[in-house]
């Protein structure tokens, strides 16, 4: 074989062997404006996508189809408005600061707590959440509009309310409780500013900002909620559960029959050393059932408080009185509230009568 013919198959090599190919494209990829062509533009900024899957980029409402109202309240992150929509029909709308959020670390809490609302918010005694979005700068949620004000409101005006009342407002709240521990949610932040009353008086439960999926059975360590109503666990610093919704319930029992509540600010600190101070004694006003409910509720101990619906239906406060009422909402806090309040001003006029015509004479 001659010289010219070898050289001839030898440059045929790289070619059967795919060599040349590959350096073509080798050569036509390395080129800076075809490496340039080939990236792909990120859809959304940064701070939009560490909000998703739950807050959508677009929503079928949006904040200009809403007409402000007035403000309801401010808070850490924003502002609560009530608006109405193009029927006119009426919603509260959160609107909050991603950049605070972040600055905050908050993404995680903002995320869980639409979630958790949208999700449970088909329960009678539990807020709907029925839109959020974002924008580049803000967070958008729209929840239904409760007219009622707060349950702390109804307790400043009427201070101590009478026991057949304070059944209908635990046991609404109560229901409510057990539905989130059994959806795997702990709220945690169970007070009489966070339940307001709707038109015919039911209880609503709002703010989801510091509730969590927590399975049931299962502890979280998160030091948060409100002093006067958080349980000692929490104030020791020490992990815990479901039950620590269960002693603010107490709380708020105790508050609604005494007219006050049990434990003062200068009572309570967040302390491993924190000893907790003896419950105080319901009136003498109120029944041996009364007291004994908050002495179950108000337990030190997580695993001796009372910590259950099925519980709490059996104990003698609770005797003869219809749970399936309640949830069905066949009976209302406010009109029983209405009628004793009556009949309470009627006897003290009649009181006072009396005692000026006794005078008189």
């Amino acid at each position: 074989m001659s010289t010219r013919s070898k050289s001839s198959v030898g440059s045929c090599i790289p070619e059967l062997l795919g060599f040349n190919a590959f350096r073509r494209r080798s050569n036509k990829y390395n080129k800076s404006e075809d490496f340039g062509s080939s990236k792909t533009p990120w859809p959304v900024s940064f701070i939009e996508s560490i909000f998703f899957p739950e807050f959508k980029k677009k929503c079928h409402v949006t904040a200009l189809e809403f007409q402000v109202v007035e403000t309801i309240s401010k808070g850490a992150f924003g502002k609560v408005s009530k608006v109405i929509d193009s029927e006119g029909k009426e919603y509260a709308l959160k609107i909050l600061s991603k950049a605070q959020i972040i600055a905050d670390n908050a993404i995680k809490q903002v995320k869980d707590e639409v979630m958790i609302q949208s999700m449970c918010g088909h329960h009678p005694f539990i807020v709907n959440c029925p839109f959020f979005w974002q924008s580049k700068k803000q967070l958008f949620i729209v929840s239904t509009f409760i007219p009622g004000g707060e349950l702390l409101r109804l307790w400043n005006n009427y201070g101590p309310l009478p026991e057949e009342v304070v059944k209908i407002i635990i046991a609404e709240i109560a229901l409510a409780l057990d539905f989130l521990h059994n959806a795997g949610v702990i709220y945690r932040d169970l007070k009489l500013e966070n339940i307001l009353l709707d038109a015919d008086g039911h209880v609503q439960i709002i703010d989801f900002g510091l509730a969590k999926w927590l399975k049931y059975g299962s502890r979280t360590n998160t030091m948060c909620g409100t002093l006067q109503y958080m349980a000692p666990e929490i104030l020791r610093m020490k992990p815990y559960n479901h039950s620590v919704d269960w002693w603010s319930l107490g709380v708020i029992c105790f508050s609604l029959l005494q007219g006050s509540l049990p434990f003062d600010d200068s009572e309570v600190s967040m302390s491993p050393e924190y000893e907790p101070v003896e419950v105080p004694r319901l009136g003498a006003n109120c029944s041996p059932a009364a007291k004994d409910l908050i002495g179950r509720l108000l337990t030190t101990d997580p695993e001796i408080r009372l910590h259950t619906l099925y519980r709490l239906q059996g104990v003698s406060f609770f005797h003869k009185f219809s749970f399936k009422d309640v949830q069905e909402k066949k009976i209302s806090s406010v009109e029983l509230l209405k009628s004793w309040s009556s009949t309470r001003t009627s006897a003290i006029s009649q009181q006072t009568a009396s005692s000026l015509n006794g005078k008189e004479v």
